[in-house]
């Protein structure tokens, strides 16, 4: 069963307990921070939508093995702090990752389930999305691969998302992966990938 808009809106203005991927200690944040309060009052049915916060191209080879990692080193093309109106030329056949301005915070009882807002889809730019895990903290990192022939403009601050939450039924392994907090890559550094 997905959390309704009420029960959203209650969790991202009094907020939730969840524990500090940094200090493993307690604390309340907002279910949904770095939001505006116009997203609030637009949630539309079950969801929030999310905006781009940064662009970002990997460049450089990638090594996935059992045992280590190493994803590409990236370059950031863009992003809101630097550049608040900043529009961007996305060419067909590119490939970039995007990066939401809003973090999210997840108790270990909630699981977030992320996808492409449909104005993207219709502009030949599906995204690439993941599941978000219980106790996930921080922005979503997502793919984007232009599959249209024509050229699409895109501004810092579009809705690109949008999340929907799902209570767990019973007890969730928490997330501790290396994509904790605003993690975009390795870098081009090796890892293990667990």
């Amino acid at each position: 069963m997905v959390l309704g808009a009420d029960k959203i809106v209650r969790m991202i203005r009094d907020g939730i307990v969840v524990e500090d991927h940094k200090s493993g200690k307690l604390e309340k944040k907002p279910l949904i921070e770095n939001i505006g309060g116009d997203q609030i009052d637009q949630i539309e049915g079950t969801t929030v939508d999310l905006r781009l916060g940064a662009i970002y191209r990997p460049v450089g080879s990638a090594r996935l093995m059992r045992e280590s990692r190493v994803t590409p080193r990236i370059e950031k093309i863009m992003d809101i702090e630097d550049s608040p109106d900043g529009i961007y030329l996305i060419s067909g056949g590119d490939y970039l990752l995007f990066q939401t301005i809003e973090q999210v915070n997840l108790p270990q009882d909630l699981f977030g389930y992320i996808r492409p807002r449909t104005t993207l889809i219709r502009s030949g730019i599906p995204l690439e999305t993941a599941f978000i895990s219980p106790n996930y903290q921080g922005r979503l990192t997502v793919g984007m691969k232009h599959q249209g022939g024509n050229e699409v403009e895109i501004q810092m601050g579009f809705r690109i998302l949008c999340i929907a939450f799902y209570p767990i039924d019973g007890e969730a392994v928490p997330y501790r992966g290396v994509w904790q907090g605003d993690r975009v890559s390795t870098n081009g550094e090796e890892e293990r990938p667990f």
